[in-house]
């Protein structure tokens, strides 16, 4: 009942005003339903890619002044890009003077358009000066705004999502854990949809329970394998076994065993890398940059995990593991960005423990710089993957958008569990537990 009240309410007719449209398609999203209307969202993306929607010929909405059409803009801008569409950057210079600096005049007190627009320069690609200025122009605008907000202004539902935005960007935020968030922020805003929020509620709740039922099933791996560790080099090797053989068996059935190649696969190349790792180690050796990141990319994992999470998709076909295997741009930019952002956090420990090979050292070496001139380039290059990840999801046409999602979801985790170059594997209380327990302990009250 009340998925078919939401799902009239996105489908509802080409009269509805464009920024209705696009408030409420957010809205969804950002309170983790969308999942649910993924194919009336994609068909009212569509018109408005296609300009069905005309915002600048509602007479309501053209006879506002350029700040509201800036929060629209730039919304629709983010949804598209998000949604695979290819949506232009060129819609921004109406609000840039002739120097491409933003007109400070017009949008000094806009602050729901400057947060749109800061949102939006996250799904900024190579080449985009007008969203990279416009993230260093909003980064500024708005964290001036909170400064200069009373404590009453700042517990508003607005002040709220803005700091919650400046700490994580939608873009490169866990969606689950988001929509934990959104719906916190979502029940104190006056002009809430009661059905829109009970729904999110109910939906949260109930995939919480799905995930605990999933955990426990892997804990009672763990714990069956328990005894068995003393030999773990026999025994891991045997778990593994086990573990491919079940894959294999339950695939079978679904008429997919094709899948646990790809996966023996991925699992071979990263052992084969951490040899390569431990004899730089035995052998005391600082290999090149260039070198250390062909093999560093594999042991980061992350092709190993890109190809394992195919295996639980169960819609993906032989044609995506092969397009994975020849390690497509996305694919490499994700990697990049779990090798790059983990070296910056975990550099310190590394060396503390006396780690030889670390990236930041290899790279130090390699171009003969300090290691915060080091420590800068590798943040540039995390910036840098993410563009071709920003660019690659909308342009990449050979696998589905679900496919894309599932990498792009994968470079999140990253940005999420290393946040402030913290490491939240190796230190899980300040920045994992809180995610966690949200996650998977504390259901809504509904």
């Amino acid at each position: 009942m009340l998925k078919e009240k939401v799902r009239n309410m996105i489908i509802s007719g080409h009269e509805e005003k464009l920024a209705n449209k696009l408030v409420l398609i957010d809205t969804v999203e950002r309170l983790g339903l969308s999942y649910h209307f993924s194919n009336e969202i994609e068909q009212q993306l569509n018109l408005v890619f296609n300009a069905t929607f005309k915002f600048e010929n509602d007479e309501e909405e053209s006879n506002n002044n350029i700040n509201n059409n800036l929060f629209i803009a730039s919304l629709q801008f983010r949804l598209l890009r998000q949604h695979g569409f290819d949506a232009s950057s060129c819609i921004f210079e109406k609000f840039t003077e002739k120097n491409g600096k933003f007109k400070q005049d017009l949008i000094r007190n806009d602050i729901k358009g400057l947060l749109s627009l800061y949102e939006a320069s996250h799904v900024r690609y190579h080449g985009e000066s007008i969203l990279d200025e416009a993230l260093i122009f909003t980064t500024a605008r708005l964290g001036e705004s909170i400064g200069q907000q009373d404590d009453l202004i700042i517990s508003s539902p607005m002040q709220k999502q803005l700091k919650h935005a400046l700490e994580q960007s939608i873009q490169k935020g866990i969606p689950r854990i988001e929509a934990r968030n959104f719906i916190n922020i979502y029940e104190e805003h006056e002009s809430k949809d009661e059905t829109l929020l009970r729904l999110a509620k109910l939906d949260f709740n109930l995939l919480q329970s799905m995930h605990k039922k999933e955990l426990y099933e892997v804990s009672r791996w763990d714990i069956k394998e328990m005894d068995r560790l003393p030999e773990y080099m026999k025994i891991c090797y045997r778990a593994l076994l086990d573990l491919y053989d079940e894959y294999d068996e339950e695939l079978r059935q679904q008429g997919r065993s094709f899948a646990v190649h790809y996966a023996k696969s991925a699992m071979k190349e990263i052992v084969r890398s951490y040899n390569i790792e431990a004899k730089w180690f035995i052998e005391g050796y600082m290999p090149p940059f260039d070198d250390y990141m062909t093999n560093g990319l594999v042991t980061s994992t992350y092709y190993l995990l890109a190809t394992t999470s195919f295996i639980g998709m169960n819609s993906t076909p032989k044609e995506a593991f092969d397009w994975l295997m020849k390690k497509p741009k996305i694919q490499v930019a994700n990697v990049t960005i779990c090798r790059i952002i983990d070296d910056i956090a975990t550099y310190e420990i590394e060396k503390k423990r006396g780690q030889g090979a670390t990236g930041i050292e290899c790279y130090m070496k390699q171009y003969g710089v300090s290691e915060e001139k080091a420590m800068e380039e590798f943040n540039k290059i995390a910036e840098n993957a993410w563009k071709d990840i920003n660019e690659e999801s909308v342009k990449e046409k050979s696998v589905s958008m679900d496919i894309l999602k599932r990498i792009v979801n994968l470079a999140r985790l990253i940005d999420v569990v290393y946040k402030h170059n913290q490491d939240g594997y190796t230190n899980p209380e300040k920045v994992l537990k809180p995610l966690i327990t949200g996650m998977l302990v504390d259901p809504f009250a509904v």
